[in-house]
């Protein structure tokens, strides 16, 4: 049967149908955009919303109607509710619990299994009490964070600083399943001004780096805001621990804390990795060592039971560093 032929059966009410060639007028009716209404939001529009989204007539179309499917009302609505949890897992470990990624071979699994960095986690739970300020930058999924709020506890305050979004969420789960509301997720990278860095990513971790000068790149690069914490932090909190991982970024990440660290004093927990960070921060280890020591502080590596050993200055760091055979050790800074 002929297009002709099928439309002159049809009802009287149906609407024109395509051409022979079957391409349609590519602008949009005020029709176009009531039926984007009813179809997409599932409703009428008011009277006060409908003079703003008729002055659309003579707009593509497809840009209309992807305006409409890629609104909130629309999402709200769950017709393409997809499952974004399917490969997480809520793991319960000593004192609280926390969302990973059952593949992420670089910290879920060894968070589920209650491996994680047992030299560090045994120094914070050595060093932190209830009521402290704890910052922990370079966050991840958010491992030391939730452990920080257990041992703090309500009276105390976590600001757990991750640029990786799917990171930043996992951490913004793991504090409502816990109900730690003394928890502040900042979804930010940590550094000396305000601007905007390229996210580097591989499983949870991740590094950053300046955007290039090539436009195209640029384009197709995933870009997180750069901001100095001394900048966001709320001007009175006070800050007992920092704990800063960063993959070679600490030093430029502690410079934008040195309003706070001149004020509180805090104790710091950074890891110093020689190979990443002279391409990164731009100083070496031993030159990142000797800025924290200026700044009044004493240094010294955390043991594999998690103790602080005996202070050192930077040469004993990195002879303690190359007898190790790893790519980084921890140390702990306390104020003199």
């Amino acid at each position: 049967m002929s297009a002709m032929a099928w439309r002159r059966k049809s009802p009287a009410n149906w609407p024109p149908f395509a051409d022979r060639s079957g391409r349609f007028e590519p602008r949009a009716t005020a029709d176009d955009i009531f039926h984007c209404f009813r179809l997409i939001l599932g409703r009428l529009p008011n009277a006060e919303e409908w003079r703003g989204h008729a002055a659309q007539v003579g707009e593509e179309l497809d840009g209309i109607v992807a305006s409409y499917v890629n609104s909130l009302e629309f999402g709200n609505r769950g017709l393409q509710r997809t499952d974004h949890m399917r490969d997480l897992v809520l793991a319960a470990l000593p004192g609280f619990q926390i969302y990973l990624a059952a593949d992420d071979a670089a910290v879920g699994r060894h968070v589920r299994d209650d491996n994680y960095e047992r030299d560090v986690t045994a120094a914070v739970r050595r060093l932190l009490r209830p009521g402290m300020g704890v910052v922990d930058l370079g966050a991840n999924i958010g491992y030391f964070s939730m452990l920080s709020a257990a041992l703090v506890g309500p009276a105390g305050r976590v600001f757990a600083v991750e640029p990786n979004p799917r990171n930043a969420r996992m951490i913004e789960a793991s504090r409502r399943a816990n109900g730690f509301a003394n928890v502040l997720v900042m979804q930010i990278a940590a550094g000396v001004q305000a601007g905007l860095l390229v996210l580097h990513r591989s499983h949870s971790n991740g590094t950053t780096s300046p955007l290039t000068d090539d436009l195209n790149a640029m384009f197709g690069a995933e870009t997180v805001p750069c901001l100095p914490v001394d900048a966001v932090l709320p001007p009175d909190q006070r800050i007992d621990f920092i704990k800063v991982d960063v993959e070679g970024a600490e030093y430029l990440a502690l410079q934008g804390c040195e309003r706070t660290i001149a004020r509180w004093r805090p104790i710091i927990i950074s890891e110093v990795s020689p190979g990443l960070m002279p391409g990164i921060s731009g100083i070496d280890a031993p030159g990142y060592l000797t800025w924290l020591l200026r700044h009044g502080y004493t240094v010294s590596v955390i043991q594999p039971d998690g103790a602080c050993g005996p202070a050192s200055d930077a040469e004993n760091v990195m002879k303690q560093y190359r007898s190790r055979g790893v790519d980084h050790v921890d140390i702990v800074a306390q104020p003199v």
